[in-house]
C-alpha cells in the first residue's frame, strides 16, 4: 500500500501503513514508525477519528489523522483549522441536484443546482467558518466531477 504523507512539523513523513478491516464499516489504520517495529492504530468511529493504540506527541497524532482524513474521507473535499481548531468539511450529494455542506458534522450551507438555467445557487448559514469563496470552490468541484452526483431516476 502507498505510504500515508504525514505534513508536521515543518516536514513531510511518508508513513507506512496498512488497513485492517473489522467488518461492519469499521477500520483500523496502522501506521508504523521509522524502526519497522512500533506501531499505532488509528481508528474512525462514528465519524470521529482517534488513535486507538500507541502514545504519540498531540502535534503528529493530530498531523497523521489529518492526513487519514484527506486520503480516506471521501466525501470531504477539505480540511481546515480554525483558532486551533479542525474543521472537516462534507458535501453530501441529495436528490435533484442538491448538496448539502457540513462542517464537523454540522448543516452549514445547501448547493443547488438549476436545470433550466444551467447555473448553480446555494445558501449558507450565519455563523459558520464557511466564506462565499469556500462554496464556491465545493461548486468547482462539483462541475469537474470530484464531487458525485446522484442521478435522478
Amino acid at each position: 500500500m502507498k505510504p500515508l504523507e504525514v505534513h508536521c512539523r515543518n516536514r513531510v513523513m511518508y508513513v507506512r501503513m496498512n488497513i485492517e478491516d473489522k467488518g461492519m464499516g469499521m477500520r483500523d489504520y496502522h501506521l508504523y514508525g521509522k524502526d519497522g517495529l512500533s506501531f499505532y492504530v488509528f481508528r474512525r468511529s462514528q465519524g470521529e477519528w482517534e488513535l486507538a493504540y500507541g502514545v504519540m506527541p498531540d502535534d503528529l497524532k493530530d498531523a497523521c489523522i489529518d492526513a487519514l482524513i484527506l486520503r480516506f474521507d471521501h466525501d470531504s473535499p477539505q480540511l481546515f483549522y480554525t483558532n486551533g481548531k479542525r474543521n472537516i468539511v462534507r458535501v453530501s450529494a441529495k436528490k435533484d441536484g442538491v448538496w448539502h455542506v457540513y462542517v464537523n458534522n454540522f448543516y452549514v450551507a445547501s448547493i443547488q443546482y438549476d436545470q433550466f438555467s444551467k447555473k448553480f445557487e446555494y445558501h449558507l448559514e450565519a455563523e459558520t467558518p464557511l466564506t462565499d469563496d469556500h462554496i464556491q470552490k465545493y461548486i468547482a468541484m462539483i462541475q469537474r466531477g470530484e464531487i458525485k452526483w446522484v442521478k435522478e431516476r
